[in-house]
Order: C-alpha cells, then structure tokens, then sequence
C-alpha cells in the first residue's frame, strides 16, 4: 500500500476480518443510526414543505408572490433566495450536530467493532467470529 506524502493515492484498511452485521446489531450503531434519523427525518421533511410550499405559492398566490417589499424586491424573490440561506443553516446545524453527537458514537460504535474482531482473533485464533 503507498504511503502518505509519495504522491499515489492511501487507501484505508479495508477491515475485511470485521464481522460486519455483529457490528451493525452493536448498541452502539443502533444508537447512532437513531440519533442520525432522528435529525435527518425532519430535517427532510422541512425542506420539503419549504421548497414545495414556495413551488405552490408561485404557482398559486402569484399576487402575493408579486408583491413589492422594497424598490422591484418582491416576496417571491426573497423566498427564493431564503431557499439557500435555509440549505446553509440546515447543513450548519448538521455538521455540528455530527461534531457533537453523530462522530462519537461513530468511533464507540468501530471501536466496538474492532474489539469484537480481537476478541474473536483472541478466543480461537482464526479471526472473524460468526
């Protein structure tokens, strides 16, 4: 495998000796698949009701979406522009929730992985344990 800083590409350990469903089963992924849907799921379905709803303003309340706020600046262009400033924060909120929240219980959960594999490698010496 090359090393870092000689210019090829460094690819991970491929932690094929891993009994991957055991770790997938851990409480410790359990937990953080739940953490994780449990933000991604609303954050979701926000973003839909805003992107549709602004869809269904313009197609429906063109008055409204016409009117003028300030010199030629109407509401359906400041809903429109709203549409990244909310992408922004969204993906603000969640990378520091997965700074927080989302990245520990990653480590916990490989670590947990790869304490099973050594114990499997300890208990009978021919590696991934069934």
């Amino acid at each position: 495998m090359p090393e870092a800083g000689s210019g090829a590409p460094v690819r991970p350990p491929d932690h094929a000796d891993i009994d991957w469903l055991a770790a997938e089963r851990s409480p410790e992924f359990r937990e953080l698949t739940k953490k994780r849907r449990s933000f991604v799921i609303p954050a979701l379905a926000f973003v839909f009701v805003w992107y549709f709803g602004f869809i269904a303003l313009a197609g429906y309340a063109p008055d409204f979406m016409g009117e003028s706020i300030y010199e030629g600046l109407t509401v359906g262009y400041v809903l429109a522009l709203s549409q990244f400033v909310m992408t922004w924060v969204l993906a603000a909120l969640y990378l520091r929730r997965a700074d927080k929240v989302f990245d520990p219980l990653a480590e916990r959960a490989a670590a947990k992985a790869i304490q099973v594999r050594d114990d499997a490698r300890a208990g009978n010496g021919a590696g991934v344990a069934r």
